[in-house]
């Protein structure tokens, strides 16, 4: 299963709604409601980590990085001593590691990270060694992750470095030709697209956002609380934030807050139907059947043209060994999307599966006219040469 992401909290079970991942569009005005900070106890001193905090590196791998030797070295390969370092001489030195989000430093001291963690180490890193390098989040389809009693909703951030000369990869197994490189440690749906360039206050905004959805699983209202709010003050564009926090309202019985919160989070989230989602639930249990309705047909508007809805209900009929399900859903995938290699790499999959090799193969030559990675064409291809 595809999973792997930047973790921000989706919605609680049985009761509450919220939003996941957001663009940037022009923020509406700001909210009516002040904040009810006496009633979380907040104090400014229970935010403890600052934007140089969050991508100050390891002092051990700073003066590494710092050496005039490397320094001194081409674009190229100062990109090729990074990945070297990151990757090491097993090619997993760093793993993913989902349900805590970490700074720069710790994560390198750990070996491992979310996504989120490992994108700012290696920006970090990129920035240390003088390379043009970009955060970015990617779209993905929903993936949902039981925590506690909660659920946690999978969106999906990486690094972008902007390249002009061909990279050598690790162990000397292939050349990355000269264009930029999407530098992702779990590489899932939508992983290798350009995605929405992030602002070192998003990544802060996003980072305090699944620090506050931690906390919140595990009871601790007011740190949550602090948490949501910083992300809020830090980058008031976010729209997973709004949501998030809508659900920490509910808790305390702040209702309509809550929804004041799950509207202006609908009005930042553009596409994302997750938001509208949890405002449909807050109003069907008040009893608000009209407004409910209206909403519900929103969503189903969302869900039809939606590209990453069609792949992750797609997704869900190969977890059932439905193959003919996945692949309606991929092939409405296809109809709203071109150039999505995992469109054609998962629909090559699927009528392999289904027995319809004629078909696997069609879709394995569009990829084959898409794809830059050359090796994955290749485990692909000599995975549908092999008896199903």
């Amino acid at each position: 299963m595809l999973r792997k992401a930047l973790w921000s909290l989706a919605f609680a079970v049985g009761s509450f709604g919220l939003h996941g991942c957001g663009s940037a569009p022009p923020v509406p005005a700001p909210l009516r409601e002040a904040w009810p900070d006496q009633l979380f106890a907040y104090s400014p001193e229970l935010i403890t980590v600052t934007k140089e905090d969050l991508f100050r590196l390891d002092p051990e791998l700073a003066e590494r990085l710092a050496d005039p030797a490397i320094q001194r070295l081409s674009n190229a390969s100062r990109l090729e001593r990074l990945i070297a370092m990151l990757y090491g001489q097993e090619v997993r030195r760093f793993n993913y590691a989902a349900g805590h989000t970490t700074v720069a430093s710790e994560t390198w001291r750990l070996r491992r990270g979310d996504c989120l963690s490992l994108t700012v180490l290696a920006y970090a890193m990129g920035r240390a060694l003088k390379l043009r390098v970009d955060m970015q989040e990617v779209p993905i389809a929903a993936l949902y992750e039981r925590r506690d009693q909660y659920d946690f909703l999978s969106q999906h951030v990486n690094v972008r470095f902007h390249n002009t000369s061909p990279v050598e990869l690790p162990h000397g197994t292939s050349t990355m030709p000269s264009r930029d490189m999407i530098l992702d440690f779990e590489p899932g749906l939508g992983g290798r697209h350009v995605g929405e360039v992030l602002s070192d206050e998003s990544i802060l905004a996003r980072y305090y956002n699944n620090i506050a959805a931690e906390h919140l699983a595990k009871g601790r209202q007011g740190l949550a609380y602090a948490h949501f709010k910083a992300a809020i003050l830090t980058d008031p564009a976010y729209a997973a934030s709004y949501g998030n926090l809508a659900v920490l309202y509910r808790a305390k019985g702040l209702q309509s807050a809550a929804e004041q919160l799950l509207r202006h989070a609908v009005a930042l989230s553009g596409q994302s139907y997750v938001p509208l989602y949890a405002l449909h639930q807050l109003l069907t249990e008040q009893g608000r059947g009209a407004e409910a309705s209206d909403i519900e047909r929103q969503l189903a508007a969302k869900r039809e043209v939606d590209p990453y809805h069609w792949i992750g209900l797609g997704l869900r009929h190969f977890e059932t060994g439905d193959f003919r399900a996945a692949i309606r859903a991929l092939k409405r995938a296809q109809e709203l999307t071109t150039g999505y290699e995992e469109v054609h790499r998962l629909l090559a999959l699927a009528y392999w599966r289904a027995g319809e090799q004629a078909r696997a193969h069609e879709q394995l030559a569009m990829l084959d006219s898409i794809s830059h990675d050359g090796a994955d064409l290749s485990r692909l291809r000599k995975k549908l040469a092999a008896p199903r």
